[in-house]
This record gives C-alpha cells, structure tokens and sequence, in this order.
C-alpha cells in the first residue's frame, strides 16, 4: 500500500531522530516498574534504497490506554545531507542497536514502511501485518534479536529474517550504554509468530 506524504509529515520525519523514537535510559535497575526490550536491525545492501525506515510495535493485550501508552516505532533515517548512507552503530554503519522501554506486558512488531524520499512527492510503502512476538518485563532486560533486513528481497521471499546474536549484541550495547549493567539481559529471541504470508522469517528455531 502506498500514500502521498505530506508537508507536515515530511517535516516530522526531518526533524526526527535517526535511530529510535523512544528515549532512551541513561541507567537501568532492576527496581523499575518499567522493563527494557532490546535487539538490533541490520541492513543487507550495498546502500539504503530509501530515506526513512519505520518498524511498528504495540501490546497485544491491554485496554486502550494501556496500548496508546506503550505503542511506538524505532525509526531510522538513512540520509545524510543529499546522500542514502547507512549511520548505524557496528558492522560498517549497517547494523542499528534499539532499545524499547515499556510497561510491562506481550508486545509484537507487527508492521513496517519506508520513504522512498523525503519532500513533497515522497512514497510511503506499507507492508503486510504481521507479528515478531516479545515480552516486557518489570524490572528486567529482554534481547529480542537480529532484525535483518533485506533491502532488495524478490517479490515473495522473506525482507526480515530474525536472527539470535545475543552474545554479538550484548557486547555493543555494553560499549555504547556503559551505565546499564547488560549482563542481567535474558535472550528471549523470537523462534516463531506470524511471517505475513512468508516476509518474515524466524531463524533462531
């Protein structure tokens, strides 16, 4: 499905962050009510085919404000000034590390789209609903995986295979969050879900 971008969206979408919508946590305890859901998306591609990636998550249990309060998306920019490039955190700029800070609960990644460019005439392809399941627990921190993307999947085959790299990741996220005691972090990797008719893939069974 595809639909015009508009003035004030593109403008969002300028001024937004290029790795994630949440903010994240400068510390982490295990005396939150809130829990932490982590992972990384990889890019398989000599370069971004689009401008702006978005990967949608929600509960799947809960009233109203409980999911309008906890629903997000990690959102990567993949432009810098006039050129496509990746700016991620390791493996050559390709590979992005996010984190999501919830209430505690069952969630599920059951979405994405991109930009094909930022302006007036901008394309926003949306794909099939699908569903990557992950918990949130209070007081704890949960790996839910590598989220690879392929930029120029065929017509029918997998875009994003979930693949488990807890030990890879782990270490990056030490490295960039040096404040948070990652080594409490239990690798609860997806094995199964819904695929959306075969766009997903889950490797880690």
């Amino acid at each position: 499905m595809k639909s015009i971008f508009i003035l004030f969206t593109s403008f969002f979408l300028l001024t937004a962050c290029s790795s994630s919508t949440n903010t994240t946590p400068e510390t982490f305890n295990t005396t939150s009510e809130k829990g932490l859901a982590i992972g990384t998306i990889t890019f398989e591609g000599e370069k971004p085919t689009n401008d702006i990636y978005r990967f949608f998550y929600e509960p799947i249990s809960g009233d109203k404000k409980f999911i309008r309060r906890n629903d997000g998306k990690i959102e990567i920019k993949a432009r810098l000034k006039r050129e496509r490039v990746y700016n991620g955190d390791f493996n050559d700029k390709k590979t992005y590390t996010f984190i999501i800070e919830g209430e505690p609960g069952k969630y599920a990644f059951t979405q994405y789209n991109y930009l094909d460019h930022i302006g007036y005439t901008g394309m926003v392809s949306d794909s099939k609903k699908f569903s990557i399941p992950f918990d949130i627990k209070k007081g704890a921190i949960t790996y839910i995986g590598e989220f690879n993307y392929v930029e120029n999947a065929a017509p029918g085959s997998p875009r994003i295979f979930i693949w488990d790299k807890f030990d890879r990741d782990k270490e990056e996220f030490k490295k960039k969050y040096p404040n948070i005691n990652w080594d409490i972090t239990e690798d609860n990797t997806p094995k199964k879900g819904d695929t959306g008719n075969g766009i997903i893939d889950f490797m880690a069974q």
